[in-house]
């Protein structure tokens, strides 16, 4: 299927059309949702995407988002491994909390990619 590419920011994001109210689902290499007014420009041409590539991309939209963290887009977020947290988290986050907690209270957060809830998760999904 063909999508529109769009250059935005000085980065090539791919519209892959409406996502939740006035947003558009867009990849940039990350799942973004961009504002629906940012594809008011002309196109700067089209992308072929296999069913296979959409699907990991979809993916990625279940697995990843914005991170509370850094304020980042990543292609996987990971709930906070502190209870009461209820924000998410990109795996540089995640690897330099994990530093810091073992460093400061000598006590061990798990790794980033053991998580088990993750949307497809096998190799070839990631």
């Amino acid at each position: 299927m063909n999508y529109s590419l769009y250059l935005i920011d000085d980065r090539l994001v791919i519209d892959l059309g409406a996502g939740e109210k006035s947003q558009h689902k867009a990849f940039s290499g990350v799942p973004e949702l961009l504002e629906t007014h940012t594809f008011c420009e002309e196109p700067i041409g089209q992308v072929e995407i296999t069913d296979e590539q959409l699907k990991k991309i979809k993916v990625s939209f279940h697995n990843g988002g914005l991170c509370h963290y850094c304020g980042e887009s990543a292609n996987k977020l990971r709930p906070s491994p502190f209870m009461g947290d209820i924000s998410s988290m990109c795996k540089e986050c995640w690897d330099a909390t994990r530093r810091e907690y073992a460093a400061s209270h000598d006590e061990h957060i798990g790794a980033f990619e053991d998580y088990p809830h993750w949307k497809g998760n096998t190799d070839e999904a990631q």
